[in-house]
Protein backbone atom coordinates (compact mmCIF):
# COMPACT_ATOMS: atom_id res chain seq x y z
CA UNK A 1 0.00 0.00 0.00
CA UNK A 2 1.60 3.40 -1.29
CA UNK A 3 2.46 5.58 2.26
CA UNK A 4 3.53 9.11 2.76
CA UNK A 5 6.33 9.13 5.35
CA UNK A 6 4.97 12.41 6.49
CA UNK A 7 1.33 11.25 6.88
CA UNK A 8 2.51 7.39 8.09
CA UNK A 9 1.43 8.52 11.28
CA UNK A 10 -2.47 7.75 13.00
CA UNK A 11 -4.10 10.80 14.18
CA UNK A 12 -5.10 9.80 17.84
CA UNK A 13 -7.12 12.78 18.91
CA UNK A 14 -8.97 14.31 16.68
CA UNK A 15 -12.20 11.42 15.83
CA UNK A 16 -12.86 13.66 12.16
CA UNK A 17 -9.10 13.73 11.26
CA UNK A 18 -8.83 10.34 12.15
CA UNK A 19 -12.09 8.76 10.33
CA UNK A 20 -10.65 11.07 7.10
CA UNK A 21 -7.62 9.14 7.51
CA UNK A 22 -8.91 5.51 7.60
CA UNK A 23 -11.16 6.29 4.92
CA UNK A 24 -8.03 7.33 2.36
CA UNK A 25 -6.14 3.97 3.64
CA UNK A 26 -8.92 1.80 2.82
CA UNK A 27 -9.50 3.12 -0.30
CA UNK A 28 -6.15 3.33 -0.74
CA UNK A 29 -5.88 -0.47 -0.44
CA UNK A 30 -8.42 -1.18 -2.66
CA UNK A 31 -7.18 0.89 -5.35
CA UNK A 32 -4.02 -1.29 -5.04
CA UNK A 33 -6.22 -4.50 -5.77
CA UNK A 34 -7.38 -3.26 -8.84
CA UNK A 35 -10.85 -2.44 -7.05
CA UNK A 36 -12.79 1.18 -5.96
CA UNK A 37 -14.31 1.71 -2.72
CA UNK A 38 -16.69 4.88 -2.82
CA UNK A 39 -20.15 5.76 -0.84
CA UNK A 40 -23.11 5.92 -2.51
CA UNK A 41 -25.32 8.39 -0.02
CA UNK A 42 -25.86 11.91 -1.12
CA UNK A 43 -29.33 12.71 -2.88
CA UNK A 44 -31.78 10.07 -3.86
CA UNK A 45 -28.71 7.52 -4.16
CA UNK A 46 -29.32 6.08 -1.00
CA UNK A 47 -33.00 5.32 -2.53
CA UNK A 48 -31.70 3.67 -5.30
CA UNK A 49 -29.10 1.71 -3.41
CA UNK A 50 -31.72 0.29 -1.62
CA UNK A 51 -34.13 -0.84 -4.53
CA UNK A 52 -30.43 -1.97 -6.20
CA UNK A 53 -30.49 -4.08 -3.20
CA UNK A 54 -33.76 -5.46 -3.13
CA UNK A 55 -33.50 -6.45 -6.55
CA UNK A 56 -30.80 -8.50 -5.69
CA UNK A 57 -32.68 -10.21 -2.83
CA UNK A 58 -35.10 -11.27 -6.04
CA UNK A 59 -33.24 -12.05 -8.50
CA UNK A 60 -30.08 -13.46 -9.79
CA UNK A 61 -27.84 -10.71 -11.17
CA UNK A 62 -24.90 -11.18 -13.28
CA UNK A 63 -23.76 -7.37 -12.68
CA UNK A 64 -22.71 -5.46 -9.41
CA UNK A 65 -24.31 -3.11 -7.11
CA UNK A 66 -21.85 -0.37 -9.05
CA UNK A 67 -23.15 -1.12 -12.61
CA UNK A 68 -27.03 -1.47 -11.57
CA UNK A 69 -26.14 2.27 -9.95
CA UNK A 70 -25.21 3.57 -13.14
CA UNK A 71 -27.73 2.27 -14.88
CA UNK A 72 -30.54 3.81 -12.82
CA UNK A 73 -28.71 7.25 -13.29
CA UNK A 74 -28.34 6.58 -16.54
CA UNK A 75 -31.92 6.01 -17.03
CA UNK A 76 -33.36 8.77 -14.81
CA UNK A 77 -31.01 11.68 -16.89
CA UNK A 78 -32.77 10.71 -20.12
CA UNK A 79 -36.21 11.32 -18.25
CA UNK A 80 -36.89 13.97 -20.69
CA UNK A 81 -35.41 12.34 -23.78
CA UNK A 82 -38.30 11.43 -26.23
CA UNK A 83 -38.55 7.62 -26.97
CA UNK A 84 -39.34 4.70 -25.05
CA UNK A 85 -36.76 2.17 -23.33
CA UNK A 86 -35.08 -0.88 -24.13
CA UNK A 87 -32.91 -3.69 -23.27
CA UNK A 88 -31.68 -5.95 -25.74
CA UNK A 89 -30.05 -9.55 -22.87
CA UNK A 90 -32.69 -9.39 -20.35
CA UNK A 91 -31.47 -12.84 -18.69
CA UNK A 92 -33.60 -12.73 -15.14
CA UNK A 93 -35.21 -9.24 -15.41
CA UNK A 94 -33.47 -7.48 -12.77
CA UNK A 95 -31.76 -5.22 -14.64
CA UNK A 96 -35.09 -4.52 -16.26
CA UNK A 97 -36.31 -3.91 -13.26
CA UNK A 98 -34.66 -1.53 -12.43
CA UNK A 99 -34.90 0.26 -15.60
CA UNK A 100 -38.76 -0.22 -15.75
CA UNK A 101 -38.59 1.16 -12.05
CA UNK A 102 -36.87 4.55 -12.84
CA UNK A 103 -38.23 5.10 -16.35
CA UNK A 104 -40.96 7.38 -15.51
CA UNK A 105 -44.10 5.17 -17.13
CA UNK A 106 -42.14 4.87 -20.17
CA UNK A 107 -42.50 1.37 -21.99
CA UNK A 108 -39.95 -1.17 -22.34
CA UNK A 109 -39.23 -3.17 -25.14
CA UNK A 110 -37.26 -6.15 -23.92
CA UNK A 111 -35.84 -8.86 -26.33
CA UNK A 112 -34.10 -11.69 -25.39
CA UNK A 113 -34.43 -15.60 -27.06
CA UNK A 114 -35.29 -16.30 -23.01
CA UNK A 115 -33.41 -19.55 -23.93
CA UNK A 116 -29.93 -18.07 -23.20
CA UNK A 117 -27.11 -17.09 -25.39
CA UNK A 118 -27.05 -17.94 -28.92
CA UNK A 119 -23.85 -20.07 -30.42
CA UNK A 120 -20.57 -18.07 -29.46
CA UNK A 121 -18.33 -17.34 -32.45
CA UNK A 122 -15.04 -16.68 -33.53
CA UNK A 123 -14.25 -13.19 -32.18
CA UNK A 124 -15.30 -14.22 -28.87
CA UNK A 125 -14.23 -15.27 -25.14
CA UNK A 126 -14.09 -18.85 -25.07
CA UNK A 127 -16.14 -18.33 -21.04
CA UNK A 128 -19.30 -17.61 -23.02
CA UNK A 129 -21.34 -21.01 -24.17
CA UNK A 130 -24.49 -21.70 -26.05
CA UNK A 131 -27.48 -21.54 -23.72
CA UNK A 132 -25.81 -19.37 -20.90
CA UNK A 133 -28.18 -17.19 -18.35
CA UNK A 134 -31.36 -19.06 -19.71
CA UNK A 135 -34.47 -17.98 -18.35
CA UNK A 136 -37.83 -18.51 -19.31
CA UNK A 137 -40.32 -15.82 -21.03
CA UNK A 138 -42.94 -16.41 -18.42
CA UNK A 139 -40.90 -16.64 -15.69
CA UNK A 140 -39.85 -13.21 -16.84
CA UNK A 141 -43.05 -11.60 -17.63
CA UNK A 142 -44.41 -13.05 -14.21
CA UNK A 143 -41.63 -10.81 -12.56
CA UNK A 144 -42.31 -7.47 -14.28
CA UNK A 145 -46.07 -7.77 -14.78
CA UNK A 146 -46.26 -4.78 -12.57
CA UNK A 147 -44.56 -2.61 -15.59
CA UNK A 148 -45.01 -1.33 -19.02
CA UNK A 149 -42.66 -4.03 -20.84
CA UNK A 150 -43.60 -5.47 -24.36
CA UNK A 151 -41.55 -8.86 -25.33
CA UNK A 152 -39.40 -10.08 -28.11
CA UNK A 153 -38.70 -13.57 -28.17
CA UNK A 154 -36.21 -15.39 -30.84
CA UNK A 155 -32.98 -14.04 -32.66
CA UNK A 156 -32.24 -10.83 -32.67
CA UNK A 157 -32.60 -8.52 -35.34
CA UNK A 158 -35.49 -11.11 -36.62
CA UNK A 159 -37.18 -10.62 -33.44
CA UNK A 160 -37.21 -6.97 -33.37
CA UNK A 161 -39.29 -6.21 -36.86
CA UNK A 162 -42.59 -4.78 -34.95
CA UNK A 163 -40.06 -2.27 -33.02
CA UNK A 164 -38.65 -1.44 -36.33
CA UNK A 165 -40.78 1.75 -35.88
CA UNK A 166 -40.41 3.04 -32.74
CA UNK A 167 -37.79 5.91 -31.19
CA UNK A 168 -35.76 5.04 -27.83
CA UNK A 169 -34.61 7.45 -25.28
CA UNK A 170 -32.67 4.66 -23.23
CA UNK A 171 -31.00 1.17 -24.42
CA UNK A 172 -29.11 -1.25 -22.34
CA UNK A 173 -27.25 -3.98 -24.19
CA UNK A 174 -25.54 -7.25 -22.48
CA UNK A 175 -25.39 -9.52 -24.81
CA UNK A 176 -21.61 -10.71 -24.24
CA UNK A 177 -21.21 -11.62 -28.29
CA UNK A 178 -19.62 -10.12 -30.92
CA UNK A 179 -22.40 -10.79 -33.35
CA UNK A 180 -25.47 -9.52 -30.88
CA UNK A 181 -23.50 -6.47 -29.79
CA UNK A 182 -23.02 -5.48 -33.41
CA UNK A 183 -26.70 -5.58 -34.57
CA UNK A 184 -27.80 -4.21 -31.62
CA UNK A 185 -25.71 -1.54 -32.20
CA UNK A 186 -27.07 -1.90 -36.06
CA UNK A 187 -30.46 -1.71 -35.10
CA UNK A 188 -30.94 0.90 -32.01
CA UNK A 189 -28.12 3.42 -32.96
CA UNK A 190 -30.50 5.15 -35.84
CA UNK A 191 -33.45 4.66 -33.78
CA UNK A 192 -32.16 6.89 -30.65
CA UNK A 193 -33.20 10.46 -30.42
CA UNK A 194 -31.18 13.25 -29.73
CA UNK A 195 -29.83 12.99 -26.00
CA UNK A 196 -30.35 9.30 -25.92
CA UNK A 197 -28.05 6.93 -23.87
CA UNK A 198 -27.07 3.57 -24.57
CA UNK A 199 -25.30 1.44 -21.66
CA UNK A 200 -23.48 -1.97 -22.57
CA UNK A 201 -22.09 -4.41 -20.51
CA UNK A 202 -18.75 -6.45 -21.02
CA UNK A 203 -17.25 -3.21 -22.66
CA UNK A 204 -13.60 -4.07 -21.53
CA UNK A 205 -13.95 -7.74 -20.33
CA UNK A 206 -15.08 -9.35 -23.46
CA UNK A 207 -13.38 -9.63 -26.43
CA UNK A 208 -16.34 -9.94 -29.14
CA UNK A 209 -18.49 -6.92 -27.37
CA UNK A 210 -15.46 -4.68 -27.29
CA UNK A 211 -14.39 -4.93 -31.05
CA UNK A 212 -18.17 -4.78 -32.08
CA UNK A 213 -17.85 -1.40 -30.21
CA UNK A 214 -15.01 -0.46 -31.82
CA UNK A 215 -15.47 -1.72 -35.38
CA UNK A 216 -19.29 0.28 -34.95
CA UNK A 217 -17.87 3.65 -33.91
CA UNK A 218 -14.86 4.25 -36.49
CA UNK A 219 -16.69 6.48 -38.54
CA UNK A 220 -19.40 7.84 -36.10
CA UNK A 221 -19.04 10.81 -33.90
CA UNK A 222 -20.13 9.89 -30.51
CA UNK A 223 -17.39 8.89 -28.43
CA UNK A 224 -17.53 5.35 -26.52
CA UNK A 225 -17.24 6.01 -22.91
CA UNK A 226 -15.40 3.45 -20.49
CA UNK A 227 -17.32 3.45 -16.68
CA UNK A 228 -16.12 2.32 -14.03
CA UNK A 229 -16.81 -2.17 -13.50
CA UNK A 230 -17.66 -3.28 -17.06
CA UNK A 231 -19.74 -0.77 -18.87
CA UNK A 232 -19.67 1.51 -21.30
CA UNK A 233 -21.78 3.97 -22.55
CA UNK A 234 -22.52 6.50 -25.36
CA UNK A 235 -25.46 9.50 -25.79
CA UNK A 236 -26.48 9.97 -29.26
CA UNK A 237 -26.18 13.59 -31.01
Amino acid sequence: MRSNPEESWVPSLNKDRFQEWAKERFRELFADRQLFLTRFKYGSRAEVLASIQAIRNERKMLISHGEMAQIASAVKATARIPGDMAEFGVAYGGSAKLIAKYGGGRTLHLFDTFEGLPAPGPRDSERFYQGSYRCSLESVSDYLKSYPAKYYKGFFPDSAIEASECRFSFVHLDVDLYQSTLDGLKFFYPRMSPGAILVSHDYPSAEGVLRAFTEFFADKKEPVVELTGYQCMFVKL
